[in-house]
Order: structure tokens, then sequence, then C-alpha cells
């Protein structure tokens, strides 16, 4: 699958969209956070939000809906959007040759689950787990998706006061 990227100067960008799903139990009156564990190039686990690339046909959202889905084996909708995360790497060009600084941004919602199993994510994810909101912020291995999680927190609790929930 290749990225939608556009050549910038010396660097490449890659725009990405991803999703930080929650879900919410009505008995227990809790929510819950979906993060996935890859591997780093390091061979160091991490936990992260699901996300990738947005597909030349796709719309931010259409493709956030679409990896959230795809990495945790969950469907979501989409309650609004937070903020955009950027980063840099690089990676090794096309024949292997020389190094390509790559500046990727990435659009995140919230999403409200709707259904689905973490059992039936993809083969690029090692392991799924839903976390309470504190257990998530501990285990996060990123600051930028940490900000944004913490963004949706917020965001999630304002929806459940509208919702009558709290």
């Amino acid at each position: 699958m290749k990225s939608a990227s556009r050549k910038s100067g010396d660097h490449e960008v890659e725009r990405s969209a991803g999703g930080v799903l929650i879900k919410y139990d009505e008995h227990d009156r809790a929510s819950e956070v979906c993060l996935i564990q890859v591997p780093t190039r390091g061979g160091n686990p991490s936990w992260r939000l699901p996300k990738g690339w947005i597909e030349p046909e796709e719309t931010p959202e259409e493709a956030a809906l679409r990896e959230t889905r795809e990495e945790t084996g969950c469907h979501g909708e989409i309650l609004s959007t937070l903020s955009e995360i950027d980063y840099w790497y690089t990676r090794r060009g096309e024949r292997g040759g020389e190094r390509i600084k790559i500046q990727k941004i990435v659009k995140f919602y919230m999403m409200r689950y709707t259904s689905g199993s973490i059992e039936d994510h993809d083969h690029e994810v090692e392991e799924v787990r839903w976390y309470s909101f504190s257990e998530a912020l501990k285990e996060i291995s990123y600051d930028a998706e940490k900000r944004v999680l913490q963004e949706a927190i917020h965001s999630w609790d304002a929806h459940l006061y509208r919702q009558g929930l709290m």
C-alpha cells in the first residue's frame, strides 16, 4: 500500500488519519479507549492510537474509520475532530539509496465504538486492548498521541454530559 505523499522542498509529506475509539458501559458508567501495540524499528513494542495513510480516493474521515477498523477490529462512529499531530522520520529511497526525510501529518477523530471485536485486528498489529482512560494515559508511548488522547477524554466527557450520562 503506497502512501499519499508529496514532495516539499528537501522532504516528503505523508498524510494520515486515525481515531481515538471509545466505548461506554452504561451499566458500570465507565469509559474505555482502544490502543494498539505495534513493533518499532528497534523491535520494542509501543502502544499507540490506530492510524494510517489516507488513500487517494478517501477523505480523512473515511481513512480514519477504515484504519481504526483494520487495526482494532472494531467499528466506530466519528463524533468530533481532534487536533492534528506531525512528526518526522527517515526511510530509504525507492532504490534503497539515500535516506529521505518524511514529515508525517496525522488528523485524528474521536469515535464512539459501535461494533466489532479486538480479536479481529489485522496482521500489522501485535495486540489490541481496551484501557481505562487513566491506564491508557500511562501506557501510550508517544507524547503527541498522549496530548490527542487527553483532548479526546475531555471531549468525551462533554459528550456524555450532553447526553445526560454524567
